[in-house]
């Protein structure tokens, strides 16, 4: 017999929801609920309002899952963006941006998913699985291969989604993320000494040197920070975000104000890095971060120190460091590890298998894909093939 469970929400002052719910396949609610599948692009600016609001008030939302983080692109790019929405009494309870992505890359674009990063957001793990299940409806009728979550659910004993969407028919991915998270609520001098020594180091001796430090105001802040990161990008040799959408980024977070700040450093007009903190609810992000590599200059901590003291000062009570790699001691995890020791780790990304035929076709182009590009299989890559599957997934 399947389990139910009945709750009351919180939210509701008046007429307080009640909803039962059935670890099977159904669900009843006594209030009136409603599913909304949008295109993004097609969004008015009073529903942007409200999905605005209510990702300020989850404990797992993150600034990607704001539709105006990827902003519009061309129209191919549009079609491609869409919000799903559950509301309880006309209020918005469960959100998901979503993105089209062809795993098979544009040989065969008429195999499409649906891929939702760091969502869907929702503080209700029974409407959390109610929007999903409605949103596998939703996807099944478009004709979508599958659908892939990647949410920022931190997991914790009153938190564990695993049992119940395994047993709904999701796979559970290999992939775990973790973060260090800092607990913003102690005063800024008492932040401070909780840091390392070097790092404490670090952010005085920036200072004794007289870097400055403000916030982007406009285009030529925007195109400064966006020299520096694609520069480091090539001599470091990582992936760099795709151009027009770190542009929109920056371009929206500095026309915000308060959702987020483009922080710059500089020395006696010279640029020597930034730092993009963006905020969602009660927590700060550093997304994106660039420095310039200056003998006796460091102005990275001085940077990371001035974003923390934003998130702080804008009501924040956690600054998220934006990912972090366990057992790593040297790079970007030491450096992040000077601030802040304390790893939250996250739930693993799941995928449901809508048509299992083409999933099935997927895994095999993938395997096949993994082995061509195997040590001593170069000319196989180079002999024109396209049958490995490509994602391109939206992000």
């Amino acid at each position: 017999m399947a389990e139910r469970r009945e709750i009351e929400s919180p939210e509701l002052d008046s007429n307080r929801l009640k909803l039962v719910f059935d670890r099977g396949r159904t669900s009843a609610f006594t209030a009136p609920m409603d599913f909304e599948f949008l295109k993004t692009h097609e969004l008015t600016p009073a529903i942007h309002g409200e999905i605005e609001a209510f990702l300020d008030r989850q404990s797992n939302s993150h600034p990607f899952q704001f539709p105006d983080w990827m902003g519009a692109g061309t129209s191919d790019e549009r079609e491609k963006k869409h919000c799903a929405i559950v509301r309880v009494q006309g209020q918005i309870r469960w959100f998901a941006h979503c993105g089209v992505s062809f795993p098979a890359g544009k040989w065969l674009r008429p195999i499409r998913s649906l891929v939702i990063n760091r969502g869907p957001a929702c503080d209700d793990a029974d409407l959390t699985l109610y929007g999903l299940r409605k949103l596998l409806e939703k996807s099944k009728q478009m004709g979508f291969a599958y659908l892939q979550i990647a949410p920022d659910w931190v997991e914790r004993p009153e938190w564990s989604m695993a049992s119940a969407l395994i047993s709904d028919g999701w796979e559970s991915l290999p992939d775990r993320r973790s973060s260090l998270r800092l607990d913003l609520k102690a005063g800024t001098d008492e932040l401070l000494r909780s840091f390392k020594k070097d790092t404490r180091f670090n952010i005085r001796r920036s200072e004794r040197q007289g870097i400055a430090i403000r916030l982007a105001q406009d285009e030529a802040g925007i195109q400064e920070f966006q020299r520096i990161y694609f520069e480091m990008a090539r001599k470091k040799k990582f992936v760099a975000e795709e151009p027009s959408h770190l542009s929109h980024a920056l371009r929206w977070v500095v026309k915000q104000k308060g959702r987020g700040a483009l922080v710059l450093a500089s020395k006696e007009g010279t640029p020597l890095g930034g730092v993009l903190v963006v905020r969602a609810g009660k927590r700060g992000w550093g997304v994106f971060s660039a420095t310039v590599k200056d003998k006796g200059l460091t102005a990275g901590h001085l940077l990371q120190w001035s974003a923390i003291r934003w998130a702080k000062e804008r009501g924040c009570a956690e600054y998220d460091f934006g990912g972090y790699r366990e057992g790593i001691n040297t790079g970007p995890a030491s450096f992040k590890r000077g601030f802040c020791e304390a790893v939250v780790h996250f739930s693993p990304s799941y995928k449901y298998r809508l048509d299992r035929r083409l999933c099935a076709f997927l895994d095999f182009a993938t395997q096949a894909r993994s082995k061509w590009r195997a040590p001593g299989n170069e000319m196989v890559l180079n002999s024109g093939s396209h049958a490995g599957a490509v994602e391109d997934a939206e992000r």
